[in-house]
């Protein structure tokens, strides 16, 4: 008699960046034909077996679905978007759109980037005192301005360190022709202009034909920042939810752009481990790598290690060990978000935190740990504090910090307060207390 798969239930507070991470993992998994991760998929979507080394992104999507009850991906996502707010929550108050997840400014730029970008002009471009700003989008420390000008769209590509400009777009294609990609970068950065009669569009590799699913499309252009990398297959965009898209072969794009190095710093030490590591992502592009500083590097377990590194207001945790697969590098942005809905984070005046998960089994974890930034330089020490239970002190080490443990994994999310994050000067008097969880 056939019997129902065993499902998991979802994290109080799931983040659909970690849902994809996972799925993403265990595309590797199966295709290195991990007995674990082929155990999963046989219990979840057997008809999928017949071509490990074929096994998609799309079916693992599938496979973490059922994992969590749910018939297909589609309905997880939408899932997801709808669950509800709670009034004083700072972290998911309503939907998040396209907009809000690019924190978009229309009409506007900095004052400081569009003189970046004017001293990176060439006289190829137009005279940047034309330039007008349509929009201004952010994501992973990557900043992207779209200007009008006389001879057509140009795309700026801003970081810490560099600006990357893309030639002049022309004029824009007629209704009908679609869009047309005339800007791409060093750091995944995808943009270009469209016809009048495209209100959204996906871009997706050739090679796998994976939709983006978050290309921010307004005033004739379209910007994907911190995207991927254009592959020798070239690329497909799917304009309005056409279920059929158009290939553009590599041969057809622009050049990738050259960035300027406007900003520049000298490299910063012992990076060369965290370097390698940040290598290993292989989308979106991890910006300025040799920038980023060595943080904590942690046993989780005896067979799983995390190394945290920082840049700005970026945390990179990147997890290794005996599991069935390892992960790529995972980047967390902790510059304050304009719209109403973010991935769980706290972000007070001294530190600022997240949670990881890690001690996967079969795709899934709920083993949490607390990871973060300090951003003040008379913190010495970080704490949570819990009602009648010991403190957990954090792991620190170049400005991020670590606080990991069974207890940790345990603790409610929800209900009164009990647990709130410590942080202390070098005297030992408490500088910020942040509350970890919701009150009802």
């Amino acid at each position: 008699m056939p019997t129902t798969p065993r499902t998991l239930s979802l994290p109080e507070r799931p983040s659909p960046q970690q849902l994809k991470k996972r799925a993403k993992d265990l595309q590797r998994a199966v295709r290195s034909q991990s007995p674990t991760a082929l155990a999963l998929v046989a219990r979840h979507a057997p008809e999928s077996l017949e071509d490990p080394a074929g096994f998609t992104l799309d079916t693992a999507q599938l496979v973490i679905a059922r994992l969590y009850g749910f018939l297909s991906w589609p309905r997880l996502r939408e899932h997801l978007t709808a669950l509800p707010g709670t009034p004083g929550d700072r972290r998911r108050t309503g939907t998040r759109t396209v907009e809000d997840f690019y924190r978009l400014r229309t009409g506007w730029a900095d004052a400081s980037d569009v003189r970046r970008c004017a001293a990176a002009s060439t006289g190829a471009h137009p005279d940047p005192a034309q330039w007008l700003p349509l929009l201004t989008v952010r994501y992973n420390g990557v900043k992207v301005i779209a200007f009008d000008s006389p001879a057509g769209a140009v795309f700026a590509e801003l970081t810490p360190k560099r600006v990357t400009l893309s030639s002049p777009a022309g004029e824009a294609p007629s209704a009908g022709e679609g869009a047309s990609v005339t800007f791409h970068s060093e750091f995944g950065t995808i943009a270009g202009v469209v016809a009048p009669d495209v209100t959204g569009l996906a871009v997706e590799l050739a090679a796998d034909r994976r939709p983006l699913g978050l290309t921010l499309v307004g005033d004739g252009v379209f910007v994907a920042p911190n995207a991927f990398l254009v592959g020798p297959a070239g690329l497909v965009l799917r304009t309005n939810n056409s279920p059929r898209g158009e290939v553009v072969p590599a041969a057809a794009l622009p050049p990738r752009s050259a960035a300027v190095v406007d900003r520049p710093a000298p490299a910063t030490e012992a990076t060369a481990r965290l370097m390698a590591a940040l290598a290993t992502a292989d989308a979106p592009p991890i910006v300025d790598p040799e920038q980023w500083r060595p943080g904590v590097h942690a046993d989780l377990t005896p067979t799983e290690q995390v190394r945290l590194g920082r840049y700005g207001k970026l945390l990179v945790w990147h997890r290794t060990g005996g599991r069935e697969s390892v992960e790529d590098p995972f980047v967390f942005d902790f510059t304050p978000q304009q719209g109403p809905v973010q991935d769980f984070a706290v972000v007070g005046k001294s530190i600022a935190f997240t949670r990881m998960y890690y001690d996967f089994v079969d795709g899934a974890s709920g083993t949490i740990a607390v990871v973060g930034l300090v951003d003040d330089a008379d913190i010495a020490s970080v704490a949570l504090r819990r009602d009648n239970m010991p403190d957990l002190p954090a792991q620190i080490a170049g400005g991020t910090f670590l606080i990991a443990g069974p207890d940790l994994t345990d603790l409610t999310e929800r209900g009164p307060a009990t647990a709130v994050l410590v942080s202390r000067d070098h005297t030992g008097n408490v500088r910020e207390e942040l509350l970890y969880q919701e009150q009802d």
